[in-house]
């Protein structure tokens, strides 16, 4: 198989790490399937980790080019920005959080929000607890930086982020469930706003298709495709993607 594969979530692995039995994955896949915050079992051949044992993969650079000063904007990041800027100009004090399932994209939009002086805040699995904590409470409750970057799979596990009330999907998800599940981390009890979730689809491109195959899982999961269609429903979404 591809050694760049994360074997939890089936897709190249983002922020990859090294356990001391020789198997690669994702950080924030290896955290969601332990119980324990400290340690926990190897998903592939069952093997006792602890958290101190992890190593972080070195990954070469996929930026060719000073980012910081040749990367421009695409039309997401640029809709993005102005959605942002409209909140901020309301000076309500609404809170949003942007999501992406790359963490490669979110050092992109630390660039465009920097340039603009806008402050932000930073989720991902690169973070350990305490950052993590220290980070939430910043969010929680700071009233200058109303701004949360965060990674899809980081946002899905067993989080509170009521303070937000403006949800961004970057990038679809193949499993709608990810995407409900950190929407979710918002919209719970507690949150005393309306919710507002954007999505951000690039017209004419594979994200469309993507919303199709989540459509279809949807159907799947709500028992509305008989047992023939499930079964024949994964070659079918490969299909929808590369037409």
């Amino acid at each position: 198989g591809n050694n760049q594969e994360c074997p939890i979530c089936l897709e190249s692995a983002d922020d990859p790490i090294l356990t001391p039995c020789a198997h690669r994955m994702c950080r924030e896949c290896l955290f969601t399937s332990w119980r324990s915050t400290t340690c926990g079992l190897c998903p592939i051949c069952r093997t006792i980790l602890k958290k101190t044992e992890l190593i972080s993969c070195p990954t070469e650079s996929i930026f060719r080019v000073d980012v910081v000063k040749n990367w421009k904007e695409s039309s997401k990041v640029s809709e993005l920005l102005k959605c942002l800027e409209k909140i901020k100009t309301a000076g309500v004090g609404e809170k949003s959080i942007v999501f992406s399932q790359w963490t490669s994209f979110l050092d992109l939009l630390e660039i465009s929000l920097r340039r603009r002086g806008i402050e932000f805040l930073r989720f991902d699995g690169k973070l350990a607890q305490k950052g993590r904590e220290k980070v939430l409470k910043e969010f929680n409750e700071t009233k200058q930086k109303t701004i949360l970057l965060m990674s899809l799979k980081a946002g899905g596990v067993g989080l509170n982020l009521t303070a937000a009330s403006n949800v961004f999907l970057m990038d679809p998800w193949w499993n709608p469930a990810v995407e409900e599940q950190a929407i979710m981390r918002i919209h719970r009890i507690g949150q005393k706003r309306t919710v507002c979730v954007r999505r951000f689809i690039v017209k004419g491109t594979v994200e469309e298709r993507m919303q199709q195959v989540q459509a279809r899982k949807q159907r799947m999961i709500a028992g509305a495709l008989t047992d023939e269609e499930v079964r024949s429903a994964r070659l079918e979404e490969l299909k929808m993607l590369f037409r």
